[in-house]
């Protein structure tokens, strides 16, 4: 009997051992799963991943795995043992299921309902559309999908926790929405200010940070500043990055209203000359 490395846990016959050969219990190695997910969650890796489990189902070849593990760690600096990539993909399959489900559902409950001009529903959650709101999901997902279920569908779990974080603090700010160029993390418009949250390809790939960089020249030529934090950032520091934010925000909103209030009065000081000369 020896105890979990990473929680003090007592082990009797149950436990796992991680890459870097620290064996724990269960849950922390549940919690090591998960935290591997979020990476692939968090990078291009999951479009790659996610492909590979609706082209194998559930029969992974194991020789396949290892060569997903190789890809993994070399292209995306994600380190995960053939073991906990394969119940990663079951995880993975078993949302996929568990969605294809749901849609099942809302489906049958579509054609339950007594009101035939009814016709647009988010698949998800079968709540129904504007046409508006149809229109936007079905060009930008290819899906129905409401605003809630838009933005699940693209922000990363990063984003969503310094959303909610921002939100809590009562800053006006928009998850993932579109601009000229791109989409952004976060947009605080009312600040001026665009949030990043990047994985780790975002430092390391030069073609990852050489189109970050352009990107941010493009926001900057909008008016928008970029700040841009790692995601070890908002795990280690999330509350203190968001009340820091929070300040941030609200000095940028005056320096704002103040800049538009100088506008304004050089275009009036202008017109009056402009008037004046006329009059002369």
């Amino acid at each position: 009997m020896f105890n979990c490395e990473r929680c003090e846990k007592k082990l009797w016959t149950s436990y796992h051992k991680l890459p870097d050969g620290a064996v724990v219990c269960n849950d922390c190695y549940s919690i090591y799963l998960m935290q591997i997910l979020d990476k692939i969650n968090d990078t291009k890796a999951y479009d790659i991943t996610y492909n590979f489990v609706k082209k194998y189902q559930r029969k992974f070849p194991s020789d396949l795995i290892q060569e997903l593990v190789r890809l993994l760690e070399f292209r995306y600096n994600i380190t995960v043992d053939v073991v906990a990539l394969g119940e990663i993909l079951h995880i993975i399959r078993d949302k996929i299921e568990k969605e294809e489900a749901i849609k099942k559902l809302a489906l049958f409950e579509r054609e339950l309902k007594k009101d035939s001009s009814i016709v647009n529903f988010c698949e998800i959650c079968n709540v129904r559309l504007p046409k508006s709101e149809f229109d936007y999901s079905m060009e930008h997902f290819g899906k129905p999908l409401c605003m809630v279920h838009q933005k699940e569908k693209r922000a990363s779990s990063h984003a969503l926790k310094m959303y909610d974080a921002l939100k809590k603090r009562g800053i006006d700010c928009e998850l993932e929405p579109y601009t000229v160029h791109k989409h952004v993390d976060i947009s605080i418009k009312n600040a001026k200010l665009n949030i990043g949250i990047d994985g780790e390809h975002h430092s390391l790939d030069p073609e990852q940070l050489h189109l970050d960089l352009i990107s941010d020249e493009n926001s900057l030529k909008e008016g928008f500043a970029t700040k841009h934090y790692t995601l070890r950032d908002i795990d280690d520091n999330l509350e203190g990055i968001a009340d820091t934010l929070a300040e941030v925000v609200q000095q940028r909103i005056k320096k704002s209203q103040k800049d538009e209030i100088s506008a304004s009065k050089e275009i009036k000081h202008n017109l009056s000359n402009t008037h004046k000369k006329r009059d002369k």
